[in-house]
């Protein structure tokens, strides 16, 4: 029942209990003092009655006559009675009036934050740019709605590079089998295809295929969940040799010469662990030059990736990480990158609570770092 209540009525419902509670025990000590008070007066009363002879000790008057005394006895008395009385009607009416004036207070105090639920509801994915003004008061309604606003900031971009995502996606699965079908339709257009066309057909097919292939993977490691049940001790010295054994080709094509120095234990599932720094190092000969240089340090809590490459320019490094992103496309089209590598990269260190940060110069190399 009380969590169905507005917070207005619950805040008012409070402040009556409050008010109720504060009102009854200063009532009850009034009363009490009032009793305190006026007994001595009552006493000597009395004892005044028993002096002058009015009455005996015994509580019996022997005049039967009303006397001035018997008056004031009376008069207070009453006075006491309708002072607890007014003490009583007096509480319960300030407990009402209270209760009122916190219902419009609470009403007037929660404007705002009415006018900023409002708003709340009238927001959707198709309008999160659209920010929530600030109220002029520096309560804590503002800061809640500076905080939401900050949150839709951190939403809108979310949901752009969901779409995004989704655009890249698409338009890398359409490429392949846009290649396949255009491919099969010229070659239907032909009355008697000869063999040297059915095998330039396959080749093309095979090809793209492959690439969906590669991009499936991608995509499905992109959005991989990880299991700390697979988690395992990995020694980064031995990883790093087999991932540069797995690209030998690529090195000596190029004659890079690799180092590796150092080596540190980390924790994590292996497998995803060896695809994130395999990204990297694959990268690092990719984009190298002919008899360039790849070096690989290992330290506690630091790996250190570095080459001579062509580097990136300051104007592409924020983007290096976003899904689908390419600095040169025909280049990475050549080599044969989707864009998704560094993206999986990041996703996977992220998992295992490891920062990648990156330094390049054009033409001059690149240097990433991973904290472990």
């Amino acid at each position: 029942m009380w969590n169905k209540l507005s917070l207005r009525t619950k805040i008012t419902l409070l402040t009556a209990i409050t008010l109720t509670l504060m009102c009854a025990c200063l009532t009850v000590i009034s009363i009490l003092n009032t009793d305190v008070f006026y007994d001595p007066i009552v006493s000597v009363i009395e004892k005044k009655k028993i002096d002058d002879g009015i009455i005996t000790n015994g509580g019996a008057n022997h005049t039967g006559e009303i006397t001035n005394v018997d008056i004031a006895g009376e008069l207070y008395i009453g006075s006491r009675n309708k002072f607890k009385a007014l003490s009583v009607v007096t509480a319960i009416s300030v407990v009402l009036i209270g209760t009122l004036l916190s219902y419009i207070l609470a009403g007037q105090a929660l404007k705002s934050l009415k006018t900023f639920t409002s708003k709340i509801a009238e927001i959707d994915e198709n309008n999160l740019s659209d920010q929530i003004v600030m109220p002029s008061s520096r309560d804590e309604v503002s800061k809640l709605t500076e905080s939401f606003n900050h949150m839709l900031e951190k939403l809108d971009s979310a949901f752009a590079s969901k779409k995004l995502f989704a655009a890249n996606a698409a338009h890398e699965l359409k490429t392949p089998l846009t290649n396949i079908l255009t491919n099969i339709e010229v070659m239907q257009m032909e009355d008697m295809p000869s063999i040297t066309d059915y095998e330039e057909i396959v080749g093309i097919t095979k090809e793209n295929v492959e690439r969906l292939t590669i991009l499936v993977q991608e995509l499905l490691c992109f959005n991989s969940e990880l299991d700390k049940d697979n988690f395992e001790s990995v020694s980064t010295e031995r990883l790093f040799e087999k991932i540069l054994t797995d690209l030998s080709l690529g090195i000596n094509e190029k004659n890079i010469k690799t180092s590796i120095s150092g080596n540190t234990v980390i924790n994590g599932d292996k497998n995803l662990l060896e695809r994130a720094f395999f990204n990297l190092v694959q990268n690092a000969i990719k984009y190298n030059k002919e008899d360039g240089e790849i070096r690989i340090k290992s330290c506690a809590g630091k790996i250190t990736i570095e080459d001579t490459g062509i580097g990136i320019s300051a104007d592409n490094l924020p983007q290096i990480f976003d899904p689908f992103y390419c600095a040169d496309k025909s280049r990475s089209r050549e080599l044969g990158g989707v864009g998704l590598g560094l993206s999986i990269t990041k996703q996977i260190l992220n998992k295992h609570n490891m920062k990648i940060t990156v330094s390049s110069q054009p033409e001059k190399g690149t240097k990433i770092i991973v904290e472990v």
